[in-house]
């Protein structure tokens, strides 16, 4: 029984082709990790701040919040009250700094707004490989191409015949390196964008769960606020 046209190009590729498609394999299985990683990730994310706006749901005054932030767990909009608590902990009951109301609104929203940057960054951790290997994929598929044409050319000169069955392996090799770059590229790219834009909605979501968060502040502690 003869082999698949694909298994019989594998078996006769050159050392060059071998090496294009081990570069190749590489970077889908590390954009396929990625991909995997971060899509369990933003679930567990997903998870931990349904969970906790169903607690501070709850929540009617800044000083609720601690008894909230206790009875949950993980990361994301936790961690965005938690270090609004921790900010709001260091101001002592008379401050002999004499910083002012709005001194102390100020301190706590960056502290807010800190952690929903560095939540948002956590997320982004390792996405940018995807970018490389969607990037690289059709260019390493290009190189092998061009190895591929070189390759039937000259087989074209050392055998002094244009026939198919000297060009044809060189040829196909080519297209094969191609078509593996490719098929690198489309997931990593498709994945890149789809893992991009549920980022930017949970950079959203983190924004305004910091704004809600600095609103209690502001009602509870500021008698003159608006």
């Amino acid at each position: 029984m003869s082999d698949f046209p694909v298994v019989s190009l594998l078996k006769n590729m050159s050392a060059e082709g071998y090496f294009i498609l081990a570069l190749l394999a590489m970077l889908s299985i590390l954009s396929l990790a990625v991909i995997i990683l971060k899509w369990s990730q933003l679930r567990r994310r997903d998870t931990d701040d349904q969970l906790f706006e169903l607690h501070f749901a709850k929540v009617k005054a800044f000083s609720d919040l601690p008894v909230t932030v206790s009875r949950t767990r993980g990361e994301g909009m936790r961690a965005i009250a938690e270090a609004a608590l921790r900010e709001e902990e260091t101001f002592p009951p008379e401050d002999p700094a004499g910083r002012s109301e709005n001194t102390r609104v100020e301190l706590v929203r960056e502290a807010a707004e800190r952690e929903a940057e560095l939540q948002s960054s956590s997320l982004e951790h390792r996405v940018s490989w995807l970018v490389v290997a969607a990037g690289s994929g059709p260019f390493l598929g290009l190189l092998g191409t061009v190895w591929g044409i070189m390759d039937a050319f000259f087989q074209i000169g050392n055998q002094a015949s244009a026939g198919l069955n000297v060009v044809a392996p060189g040829i196909a090799e080519a297209l094969m390196t191609t078509g593996a770059g490719l098929l690198v590229a489309l997931p990593a790219a498709a994945a890149h964008q789809l893992l991009t834009a549920r980022l930017r909605q949970i950079e959203t979501r983190n924004a305004i769960f910091a704004s809600r968060v600095l609103n209690l502040y502001r009602r509870e502690f500021l008698s003159g606020a608006n």
